[in-house]
């Protein structure tokens, strides 16, 4: 039986959620315009959410930090000899604790909002409202299905411990902020539709809008990023991006997010795009609470995956239909109140960003079908099916043509029509430079694929108008404002996109059964296996194996590839050994030894994985400037 303490810990932490739960339907009932729903205030109910889910995270983590047992979570995910940060970590590597995560920020996100200023009044009580509204949903999911402070009966001595893949230090960080972009995009869903009761989806929504999408879309951004980074050297694949069904969950909104903040900026120039503005809203964070629902449904079996409870799942699925048929029945009802008639010419900067979103859904559509139509096929006709790296290769990649070309050309319209030949002829020089450098790539590396020819020119040619733009002197010799944040973004795409073909083409990969004292060759470099040795560490044990590097007879570097033994719970870990250089990687991972005479080694050759990591770097820093940046700040022509 639980201990008195764990005793008023579970009374103490379900009291905090039921006082949330009650302020947040308070806080709902602000919607309806009537007097006796105005006090307490929007401000006073917002606090009273924060502190009472906030305190109800720090009592969860404070329970995984003296590993309290009597909770079915902490004896699930936690173990008393694990590393305090893995201690730490566990608190949202599970399904409970992440969806208390999910809230807190979901909370925090309507706190912020509702200390706003220059927002009318009954503008921020709707918005609030609506927020409140899914705040109350999530809140009740986790009460009453997912409880994070459920006791057990028995009086474990120690706990099961946290899934090994998840104990690294860049686990701790990653769902916390891709939880950010995820959840962020709430508050947008919830100004949309605060906007389509009102009917005012105009240039001043989208002032108030702007800052909140490139917030969420920079945290996204960085969050899959991180992903990717911890795929590339943990799981010991050798690459950053599979098309895992839970990457794509991640992929979907991000995708659908990018084409709305480049409408968000068109309304707030144009005051025109309304309805594409809302529909893109909606969309965004449906495909956020859809990653939710694979994550959490358990009809996909990953490493990132959390829960495999179907009542879980059905409850998500229902929350994202009621969502659906709410914000888009709203929508066609006033949709036509909320449209401008649209000034936009043929070949102008609108058309040009308007062409562009249809791509990236397109794209959308690539990436939705290939991710759900084999979970459809397996859970409706019992058959599996496999949609791998080359079907959305094949698809996307030419689509990813048109969109570097509409980027790099978009920017250089005018609002109006313009003629696209005086454009070209302005850009003559920089069209020249781009592909004659393509040409003595492909000539160099020997690269005659069309697709790829053309994204490497596109991409380059995007890069260097992006950099160029940024630098613009008037006639006084004296350096503008550009917009800073799109051309970093833009050239950081660009960067992004010639390392991804770059990284596809000269990949390299060697595999080896290797005894001590062999040496082993990948291009020009020499692998001596030095040695190989069992390591103990706190958590783990490990087979350890030592390769010398060497390049014409000198030593370049010490490779440590290990195999990591996990016994709480018992599980069995590739670590790869990565030397980063900027132009390329060299990554070697072991597999788990068959027998005692000889190793089994994969050594790649992965170049542009630093310019990769560079580009995406780029990206979120850009989304970062573009959402500190006050609206007219920087010229725009």
């Amino acid at each position: 039986m639980a201990g008195r303490m764990s005793l008023y810990i579970f009374y103490i932490s379900n009291f905090l959620l039921l006082l949330c739960l009650t302020a947040s339907l308070m806080q709902s009932s602000k919607i309806i315009n009537n007097k006796i729903f105005t006090r307490p205030g929007v401000i006073v109910l917002a606090y009273v959410q924060l502190i009472s889910i906030l305190l109800s995270f720090l009592i969860l983590i404070y329970l995984f930090l003296i590993s309290d047992f009597n909770f079915d979570l902490v004896y699930f995910n936690s173990h008393s000899e694990k590393p305090l940060i893995y201690k730490f970590s566990g608190v949202w590597g599970n399904h409970e604790g992440s969806m208390l995560l999910w809230i807190l920020i979901l909370v925090l996100f309507n706190f912020l909002f509702a200390l706003s200023r220059r927002i009318s009044e009954r503008f921020k009580e709707i918005t609030v409202a609506i927020q409140s509204i899914m705040i109350f949903g999530f809140v009740a999911f986790l009460f009453f299905l997912s409880n994070p402070f459920a006791l057990n009966q028995n009086n474990f001595f120690d706990g099961i411990g946290l899934n090994p893949i998840l104990q690294d230090p860049l686990l701790a960080i990653h769902p916390p902020v891709l939880y950010v972009g995820y959840v962020g995009f709430s508050l947008v869903f919830s100004l949309a539709i605060a906007g389509l009761i009102t009917k005012e989806v105009d240039q001043q929504w989208a002032s108030i809008v702007k800052p909140w999408v490139f917030s969420a879309w920079a945290f996204l951004t960085a969050g899959i990023a991180l992903g990717s980074f911890w795929a590339y050297y943990e799981l010991g694949w050798g690459g950053y991006w599979f098309w895992d069904p839970v990457e794509n969950a991640s992929l979907m909104p991000w995708i659908a997010a990018t084409a709305l903040i480049h409408c968000v900026l068109i309304l707030q120039k144009r005051n025109v795009m309304q309805s594409w503005t809302i529909i893109l809203a909606i969309l965004t964070f449906s495909l956020s609470l859809v990653g939710t629902f694979l994550v959490r449904s358990g009809i996909l079996n990953s490493v990132h995956t959390f829960a495999s409870d179907p009542g879980r799942g059905l409850f998500i699925l229902l929350f994202i239909f009621l969502i659906l048929v709410f914000s888009f029945s709203l929508f066609a009802y006033n949709s036509e109140k909320i449209n401008k008639t649209s000034s936009m010419g043929l070949i102008s900067r609108g058309t040009g960003i308007q062409v562009n979103n249809w791509l990236l859904i397109t794209i959308l559509t690539i990436v939705f079908l290939g991710t759900m139509y084999p979970l459809a096929t397996d859970l409706l006709l019992n058959k599996s099916l496999t949609v791998g790296p080359k079907y959305y290769s094949t698809t996307i990649a030419p689509i990813i043509i048109l969109f570097l070309f509409f980027m790099f050309i978009s920017p250089r319209l005018g609002w109006t029509d313009t003629k696209l030949y005086k454009i070209i002829i302005q850009l003559r020089y920089l069209i020249i430079t781009s592909l004659t450098i393509t040409l003595i790539i492909s000539l160099y590396f020997e690269l005659f694929n069309l697709t790829e020819i053309l994204i490497i020119f596109f991409s380059l040619l995007l890069v260097i108008s992006s950099v160029t733009a940024s630098i613009n002197f008037n006639k006084q010799n004296i350096l503008v404002r550009t917009n800073l944040g799109q051309n970093l973004a833009h050239a950081g795409f660009g960067i992004l996109m010639m390392a991804v073909v770059s990284n596809a083409v000269y990949s390299e990969e060697r595999i080896y059964n290797a005894k001590v004292g062999d040496n082993l060759q990948l291009q020009k470099y020499i692998f001596s296996f030095d040695k190989i040795e069992q390591v103990e560490e706190s958590n783990y044990n490990s087979l350890k194996a030592y390769f010398l590097m060497k390049k014409d007879g000198k030593l370049i570097d010490t490779f440590t590839p290990e195999i990591r033994f996990y016994s709480n719970p018992p599980t069995i870990t590739s670590e790869a050994s990565i030397l980063h250089k900027f132009f390329s990687d060299i990554y070697l991972v072991m597999n788990v030894p068959q027998d005692q005479q000889s190793i089994s080694v994969r050594m790649h050759i992965k170049p542009f994985m630093t310019i990769l990591w560079l580009g995406t770097l780029m990206i979120i820093f850009g989304g970062i400037i573009s959402a500190s940046i006050r609206i007219g700040r920087f010229d725009e022509k």
